[in-house]
């Protein structure tokens, strides 16, 4: 139980105190206390802990040193680090390492690394451990302490917190350091020690790792005994690919769940949980628009209108993706410039939230589009769109009628083909009049064509659609019954057709007027000129006029016809008795 206790956080903590600071434990209480709070502070780095990314910054800054030899050297070190399991936690120590060597001022100074490690340190008093009360029994008096080469290392407080840590003083007075970070003062000035003998090379690596792991250890305990919490900036990565369906390194897809969800083993308070899963709906909607374009748009029975509707799906997630594409720029700024997290333009989820709003909305609109159109092809596929498109929403019915005009485009080609030229060209059976190749010539206006029901749109009514079937009708009758050779121009002026779907659009705006007057305009010349062509070719007039006579006796030669079989009736009638008599008598 002894060997136990002697290896417990707090026993640790309190023995480092006494080693620092050279006292014995009743001596080192407060201090100890202050301690405690530190360590039980959450301080953390907000920036991607990415061991690749930081060992590449340490070779660019070797390498603006012209310090060739050195990159290589550091190359093969971290390579030899990497196959050994010396250090469970790599990327902590390259990040410390490198922010000791970051100085822009003076990069080449030795021994004042401690200072520097204090600049690298964020500069938001609010998300680091020292922001906190001093214990009311710890040593306000510290004196000033000069650093190697006579640099005097000011540790005063500054309005940012902590920003004024690493500022130096060649000549003048120096403040007097602040009790909230002399609690820290001493452990800085044993780190520089130690760096200095490292430069010098009295000590070897694997003190100086040591050492930094003690650091790492006084700061967070919990780094070594329990798993680290996710920062917000590894989270807004992952969110950015889960919005284009790529699982990220914390956000997966869930097969059992049907969504994206974050993986129980990560350590992530509730807050930044909620807002992730809310964020990760995206990436479910995006798939299961994706999914349906990609597996239809290769169908070629889906038909023309199918793939107007899935041309239409594509350029909404056009538009979704060059909103990601702004995002992700904005992102790799940010890496590259070295915004932190917290900063007035940085990438956070809560304003992630509030620039995909929009584009959350379209999408959930598509997606529900997409699974009230399964199954449907051609005009039931533009009435299931022309349905979904009432509603009382202006963005969501704007959307809709965008779609519809794209989806409503291929049926008006096909119907203009049909009453202005009389050809139906429709190959996978999408249009709404239907064509019996078997029937004969003679049996064309009766039984060759007709309606297919469930393919006329919402948008056009029944009697609409009986007058484009026989308009049409009526142009094949002249051409293969009349043998009319007239071009279908001169039968009907075919006005302006739907060249895009915009023309479409227009024409849909308005059902009740110019789509209305186009049919009834066709309709009304090409009856005209099928009754001429029957009246001046066929006689058809004389025919049923004297069909006519014929019927109403209007002609002699019936009625005499008539009354000579009357005459024989009488004789007819004097044998039928005389027979009869005849029969009975005998």
């Amino acid at each position: 139980m002894a060997a136990l206790d002697q290896k417990s956080p707090n026993v640790l903590l309190q023995s480092l105190c006494c080693r620092i600071t050279g006292k014995s434990e009743a001596e080192v209480a407060h201090q100890f206390q202050y301690a405690v709070r530190v360590v039980g502070s959450n301080y953390a780095p907000t920036i991607e802990r990415d061991e690749f990314l930081v060992s590449e910054k340490i070779k660019k800054e070797l390498l603006k040193q012209r310090r060739e030899g050195d990159a290589a050297l550091f190359s093969e070190l971290h390579r030899k680090l990497q196959t050994q399991g010396v250090l469970k936690h790599r990327w902590s120590v390259l990040y410390l390492l490198l922010s000791l060597c970051e100085d822009p001022r003076k990069p080449s100074r030795v021994g004042s690394y401690g200072a520097l490690f204090a600049q690298a340190l964020p500069r938001d008093a609010h998300s680091t451990p020292f922001y906190c009360t001093r214990p009311g029994s710890l040593p306000l008096s510290y004196p000033e302490r000069s650093g190697p080469g006579g640099v005097q290392i000011s540790t005063s407080m500054g309005t940012s917190g902590i920003s004024s840590l690493g500022v130096y003083s060649l000549n003048g007075p120096t403040p007097t350091p602040q009790p909230l970070l002399a609690g820290k003062y001493i452990f800085f000035k044993q780190l520089n020690d130690e760096v200095s003998k490292l430069l010098t090379g009295t000590v070897t690596f694997m003190a100086f790792v040591n050492v930094v792991l003690l650091f790492v250890a006084f700061l967070n305990p919990s780094f070594f005994f329990s798993p680290a919490e996710v920062g917000e900036a590894a989270l807004v990565r992952d969110i950015l690919y889960v919005f284009q369906g790529i699982d990220g390194k914390f956000i997966k897809m869930s097969n059992t769940d049907n969504c994206y969800k974050i993986d129980s083993k990560v350590v992530l308070c509730k807050s930044l949980r909620d807002t992730s899963n809310r964020l990760a709906e995206l990436g479910w909607l995006h798939n299961k628009i994706r999914k349906y374009t990609d597996s239809r748009s290769l169908d070629r029975a889906f038909g023309l209108v199918g793939q107007s509707f899935c041309a239409s799906l594509h350029q909404e997630l056009k538009e979704y993706y060059r909103l990601l594409a702004v995002l992700h720029s904005q992102l790799q700024v940010e890496d590259d410039q070295g915004v932190n997290l917290g900063v007035e333009s940085s990438l956070t989820l809560r304003r992630l939230l509030v620039w995909t709003y929009d584009p959350k909305v379209r999408l959930k609109t598509l997606a529900a589009l997409v699974d009230f159109c399964q199954g449907r092809k051609g005009g039931e596929l533009a009435s299931a769109v022309h349905a979904y498109g009432k509603t009382g929403d202006p963005q969501m019915r704007a959307l809709v009628q965008h779609i519809l005009s794209l989806v409503s485009h291929p049926i008006l080609n096909f119907l203009y083909r049909w009453i202005y030229d009389g050809e139906l060209e429709d190959t996978y059976h999408e249009f709404f009049v239907a064509s019996d190749p078997t029937v004969k010539t003679d049996r064309l206006w009766h039984d060759k064509y007709s309606l297919r029901k469930s393919m006329i749109p919402t948008f056009i009514t029944m009697d609409q659609a009986r007058k484009v079937l026989l308009i049409g009708k009526s142009i094949n009758f002249l051409h293969q019954v009349c043998h009319d050779r007239t071009s279908p121009g001169k039968i009907t002026p075919a006005s302006k057709s739907t060249d895009s779907p915009k023309d479409a659009a227009e024409l849909l705006s308005d059902l009740e007027g110019a789509f209305q007057g186009k049919i009834d305009a066709a309709y009304f010349e090409t009856s005209k000129y099928l009754l001429n062509v029957l009246n001046q070719n066929y006689l058809l007039l004389e025919h049923l006029q004297a069909m006519r006579r014929y019927l109403l006796l209007g002609q002699g030669d019936f009625i005499r016809h008539l009354m000579d079989l009357l005459q024989f009736i009488p004789l007819l009638l004097s044998w039928a008795t005389a027979h009869t008599i005849t029969t009975v008598i005998g």
